[in-house]
């Protein structure tokens, strides 16, 4: 242990006390609470001498207490804590699980659950002689499966790590006592909770006071570390699996970097370290656009979620010049001629029927339509209609991921029903046009580990082609994307209104006048004919 420090009188009357942080932990102490050499504490000079006295106890035990779990975790031994230590761990472990679930607690029946998953832990082993719930009457046995089932129900893997905790194997086993007790009465208070009981919980006033969370003194803690904040973000959002794809390797990352402490306890200086720690191999322009936008936005949805009190990564970024332009971001003329020569070709003899249809279609659908490729990738027979006298295209959330998750209808250019466009969906149904359903996944049973979709494995291919076989190898411009970029600038040229060109593309304005005068099918189908035929 830490040797205690003395409370002094500073020259204005103020109580006052340091206490040096050894250099065994410097380093260590300065990552995890943000100072190095020491810790200060102050009160006013009319804080009475028997409550002066008690804080500074509390606030010198709390000091030693984080050197000593440091040292522990340096050495990789545990640390050992008094029994009125254990109660206040307990105590801290029962606040911290209680807040994780207080706000949604869900049904009251979810609780029973969770308790009937305690109770049969120990009726698993449980013999005649030897099924009494008093826990000092458990075998060998039966402690090591109740401790198995107290460890993972009340997550005390998780609890520890963010309090940067190691303990021993007799403190663990008090420790796991102790948490049994108190996982019983969490799930009766989460109960009464689900039931519409939120009156106070006094089960509060049995914990002994005296250590503090491993967060700043008076921070409250999330709960969650960087990974499981984004494993949250990722469930409730449910946002495109190319993002949860792109930014699984961020939030691995940032967990490694601030080694799982709780959200709530990084600072703005240490997420300015952790932006500069990024900079090694990887452009500015990467850390902006994806790396720190990552962060921003999980952070923002945790201070949205009252779990963190400011977004420390608001603001933060890389200092760099604007990228410079080399080209428009529409293909010329050679580009675009070439993919769609390309698509007319016949296809290799092995190739699958439904990746020739996409390198067949796709790339004249976009170039007529303005829509991204996944959303044609997606598109299914059944989506392709003839309503009040005009043939469409339906571009629907339903089939996939939608610009802004927008449903919209689309009128077909006479240049694709004269290549036959409509023969070829007669031919293959109300199923997926460019992709087999068979070969779809079964979904990943973890989010933040999507399985792709089979229309974005097939736009991913199309854009393979394009870049390997086409030989539009520009890094500047997108196999893709960059339809949407040609036909707005072509329909621009043709003289088609704005207001048509945000409808075909999907595209919002922010003009609320603009949603009065949304334009028709028919509309859209008459504008369309100004739509120059792709001559090759």
């Amino acid at each position: 242990m830490v040797a205690m420090t003395s409370l002094k009188k500073a020259k204005g009357g103020d109580w006052f006390s340091r206490k040096a942080i050894p250099e065994d932990v410097r380093e260590a102490y300065l990552k995890a609470y943000g100072l190095r050499r020491e810790e200060r504490f102050r009160l006013p000079a009319s804080t009475p001498s028997a409550k002066a006295m008690a804080e500074f106890r509390d606030w010198d035990a709390t000091i030693s207490s984080r050197i000593d779990q440091l040292r522990a975790a340096r050495t990789g031994n545990g640390i050992a804590l008094t029994q009125r230590q254990i109660s206040t761990l307990s105590g801290d472990w029962y606040r911290w699980f209680v807040a994780q679930h207080e706000e949604e607690p869900g049904t009251p029946e979810a609780w029973d659950i969770q308790y009937e998953r305690l109770l049969s832990a120990q009726e698993k082993f449980a013999t005649d002689d030897n099924n009494d719930e008093e826990e000092d009457n458990f075998s060998p046995v039966v402690r090591r499966h109740v401790e198995a089932q107290v460890i993972e129900l009340g997550r005390i893997a998780t609890f520890l790590a963010e309090k940067g905790m190691r303990l021993d194997e007799e403190t663990t086993t008090a420790f796991l006592g102790a948490v049994r007790e108190e996982l019983v009465a969490a799930f009766a208070l989460l109960r009464r909770r689900a039931d519409g009981d939120f009156s106070p919980d006094q089960r509060l006033a049995r914990f002994a006071s005296g250590t503090e969370p491993a967060a700043a003194k008076g921070v409250k803690l999330a709960g969650l570390d960087c990974w499981q904040a984004f494993d949250a973000w990722v469930r409730e959002r449910q946002p495109a699996v190319a993002t949860v794809g792109r930014w699984r390797s961020v939030f691995l990352n940032a967990n490694e970097h601030f080694e799982g402490r709780d959200v709530a306890t990084i600072t703005p200086d240490e997420a300015v370290a952790w932006k500069d720690s990024l900079l090694n191999g990887r452009s500015a322009q990467v850390v902006n656009g994806v790396w720190l936008r990552a962060v921003v936005t999980v952070f923002n949805w945790l201070k949205a979620n009252k779990k963190v009190t400011e977004n420390v990564f608001a603001g933060v970024k890389v200092a760099a010049g604007k990228k410079r332009k080399t080209r428009e971001r529409e293909f010329i003329p050679d580009e675009w001629k070439a993919i769609l020569k390309a698509s007319l070709a016949p296809p290799p003899p092995r190739l699958k029927r439904q990746k020739a249809a996409a390198r067949r279609w796709v790339p004249w659908l976009c170039a007529y339509t303005g829509a991204r490729g996944g959303e044609m990738t997606q598109l299914h027979g059944s989506s392709v209609y003839e309503e009040d006298g005009v043939w469409l295209i339906e571009i629907s959330p339903e089939d996939g991921t939608v610009k802004g998750a927008s449903f919209r209808k689309v009128p077909i250019h006479e240049h694709l029903i004269e290549q036959g466009f409509l023969e070829f969906v007669k031919q293959i149904g109300k199923g997926p046009l460019f992709y087999d359903p068979d070969e779809k996944k079964a979904a990943s049973p973890d989010p933040t580990k999507p399985v792709r979709p089979p229309y974005v494995i097939a736009l991913n291919k199309l854009a393979e082609w394009v870049r390997q076989d086409v030989g539009v190898t520009d890094p500047d411009i997108s196999p893709n994307h960059a339809w949407r970029h040609t036909f707005k600038r072509i329909a621009a040229r043709a003289g088609m209104e704005r207001r048509f060109r945000f409808a075909f593309c999907g595209h919002e304005d922010g003009d609320v006048g603009d949603q009065y005068e949304t334009p028709t099918l028919r509309d859209m189908a008459e504008e369309l004919k100004k739509f120059p035929r792709y001559k090759l």
